[in-house]
C-alpha cells in the first residue's frame, strides 16, 4: 500500500511538473513593413524565374528584385500587336469601301430624282397637245421613275446602315485587340518586380525541396518566391503547433521572454500582437498544421538586429 501511494505521488508530481514546463518556440526577426513577391499567372501551369536579387542583398525602394520568364506572353503580345496593325489597315479599307458604296447610292438617288423631274414635266403635258398613246407613255415613265427613286432612297438607307455597322464592328475588333495588348503588357510589367520597401532580400524555401528558390527555378502561380523587409518596425514571427495553439490568447496579454541567439545573454519581454485564425501546413517540418504567431518587442532592443535572426521564445 505504501509503495502504491509512493508511485502515485511520483506520477502526480511528474504530471504537475510537465504542466509547469514552459513552452519553448523558435522564431525569426521580421519587419512589420515587408514585401512578399509571389509568382504571377502565366500561359502554363508553371513559370520560370529568370533572375532574382542575391540573398541578403540590401535593396532600395524601386530596385529590380525579380524577373520571371515572359516568353509565352511576349509571343502572344507580338502576335496581337501584328493583328492590331492588320485590323487598323482593314478599318481604313472598310471605311473607304463603305463610303464609296454610300457615294454611289447617293449618286443613283440624284439621278433618280432628276429622272422624276423630267418625266413629271412630260407627264404633265395637257391632253390634246399630244396623242393619248404618247400621254400614256409619259405617265408610265413618270410612275416608273418614282419607283426607281423610292428604290434609290431605300438603297441609300441600307448603304448608310451597312457603313455604320461595318465600321463599328471593325472598331470593336480593334478595341478587343487593344484590351488584350494592354492586359498582356500589364502581365509583362508584373513579371519584372521592383522593391516596395528598402531592406535586405530573403529567398523563400521551396515547398517541396529542402532548398531556397533561386534563379532558373520553375514555380507555380501564387508561390512565394522572395521577400524584402524594411530595416525598421522589427517584430518576431513564429509558428506554433496546433496542439499548443490554445495556450496563446490575445486577450490574456501574456508576457513572453525573447532571447536572440546572436545575443544569448540578453532577454527581452514580448507580447503577442496576432495569431492566425487558420492553420497552415508546413511540409518541411511535418504533416501537422501550424498557426502563425506575431510577437512585438515590449521594450527597445539595445543590440543591432536584422531580419532573419533566430529568436528563442519562452512562454
Amino acid at each position: 500500500m505504501g509503495q502504491l501511494l509512493l508511485i502515485l505521488a511520483v506520477l502526480f508530481s511528474s504530471v504537475s511538473f510537465a504542466d509547469e514546463v514552459p513552452l519553448l518556440l523558435t522564431g525569426q526577426v521580421a519587419s512589420a513593413k515587408s514585401q512578399t513577391v509571389t509568382a504571377p499567372k502565366s500561359t502554363g501551369w508553371q513559370i520560370q524565374i529568370q533572375w532574382l536579387e542575391e540573398e541578403g542583398a540590401i535593396v532600395k525602394e524601386g530596385d529590380l528584385i525579380a524577373v520571371f520568364d515572359s516568353g509565352g506572353i511576349q509571343t502572344q503580345l507580338e502576335q496581337n500587336q501584328e493583328n492590331l496593325e492588320t485590323q487598323e489597315l482593314q478599318l481604313i479599307k472598310t471605311e473607304m469601301d463603305l463610303n464609296q458604296a454610300v457615294v454611289e447610292a447617293e449618286g443613283r438617288l440624284k439621278l433618280a430624282g432628276i429622272q422624276v423631274k423630267k418625266t413629271r414635266i412630260e407627264a404633265s403635258i395637257p391632253d390634246g397637245e399630244i396623242s393619248n398613246y404618247e400621254k400614256g407613255k409619259y405617265v408610265i415613265a413618270y410612275e416608273k421613275a418614282l419607283m426607281e427613286k423610292l428604290k434609290a432612297e431605300e438603297n441609300l438607307k441600307l448603304q448608310l446602315a451597312e457603313r455604320d455597322v461595318g465600321i463599328q464592328k471593325q472598331k470593336i475588333e480593334i478595341v478587343k485587340s487593344q484590351e488584350k495588348i494592354a492586359y498582356q503588357k500589364g502581365q509583362i510589367e508584373k513579371l519584372s518586380v521592383r522593391a516596395q520597401v528598402s531592406g535586405p532580400v530573403s529567398h523563400v524555401m521551396h515547398p517541396y525541396m529542402q532548398q531556397k528558390i533561386a534563379s532558373g527555378t520553375n514555380v507555380e502561380p501564387a508561390w512565394e518566391v522572395i521577400t524584402v523587409q524594411a530595416q525598421s518596425s522589427y517584430q518576431v514571427t513564429s509558428w506554433v503547433h496546433e496542439i499548443d495553439a490554445a495556450k496563446f490568447n490575445l486577450d490574456d496579454q501574456q508576457a513572453l521572454k525573447l532571447t536572440l541567439d546572436a545575443y544569448p545573454n540578453k532577454t527581452y519581454n514580448g507580447k503577442i500582437i496576432s495569431i492566425t485564425s487558420q492553420a497552415e501546413q508546413r511540409s518541411q517540418w511535418s504533416d501537422s498544421a501550424y498557426y502563425r504567431l506575431e510577437i512585438a518587442f515590449a521594450e527597445p532592443v539595445q543590440q543591432d538586429i536584422f531580419p532573419g535572426m533566430s529568436v528563442r521564445i519562452e512562454q
